[in-house]
């Protein structure tokens, strides 16, 4: 009886198992973004923004600032430019409970506040519910958007190149939009591109914004 095959079988097949363990052992997990880092208060950012239609006509530098503020009694992240009005957002989650025109005066506010699905992983998809309180009108309306994280991107803008994370929507007023964020950096648009259909209940109208810098305040 010729042993060889036998030998020859167990030596393959314990080969088989190493390399399997080696290869399961060695595998990388998909990239996670576990949520938005927040950036110091004082943080000034600037964009260009260019705008048309129904989103405003526009073609300029909008810039942004990081303030402690108040919303309904609770301590909130300001993040205001004169040009553009102001966003109020969750000092923890940085999702977005309203806006105000640059006045100051309540324009919108949202339930739950607008938020990605963290953690985030490329391919996910997912819906959200919100209802929007129209301040001048005192009127609420339903919304839902249809997120999709498409990508890690890296993205070269004026203020430098920074990995991003490719996320875009779809709103149930129609209109679209692609966002580049840098959640580990704290910088929730590097670059976006917003789109409205003519359907659009205040008309077609398109944005793109660019990030130009970023400065951080003193220490």
């Amino acid at each position: 009886m010729n042993p060889r095959p036998t030998t020859r079988s167990a030596a393959l097949s314990a080969l088989a198992g190493f390399t399997l363990l080696v290869v399961t052992g060695c595998a990388t997990p998909p990239p996670v973004a576990e949520r938005m880092e927040m950036s110091p208060m004082g943080t000034v950012t600037t964009y260009h923004r260019k705008s048309s239609g129904s989103l405003g006509t526009f073609d300029g530098q909008v810039v942004w600032t990081h303030a402690p503020a108040t919303w309904q009694g609770k301590p909130v992240i300001s993040f205001g430019a004169p040009q553009a009005g102001v966003a109020l957002h969750d000092p923890v989650s940085f999702g977005m409970l309203a806006t105000l025109h640059p006045d100051g005066r309540p324009a919108m506010s949202f339930d739950p506040p607008l938020d990605y699905a963290w953690p985030l992983t490329v391919g996910q998809t997912w819906s959200s519910q919100y209802t929007v309180t129209l301040h001048a009108s005192g009127a609420k309306v339903p919304l839902k958007r249809d997120f999709k994280v498409e990508a890690i991107e890296d993205v070269t803008v004026p203020a430098g190149t920074f990995k991003t994370w490719k996320i875009s929507w779809k709103d149930s007023t129609g209109e679209t939009e692609t966002r580049w964020i840098s959640p580990a950096q704290g910088i929730a648009t590097v670059k976006r591109h917003v789109e409205r259909p003519a359907t659009h209940a205040q008309g077609a109208g398109v944005l793109d914004a660019v990030l130009l810098s970023r400065v951080l305040p003193a220490r």
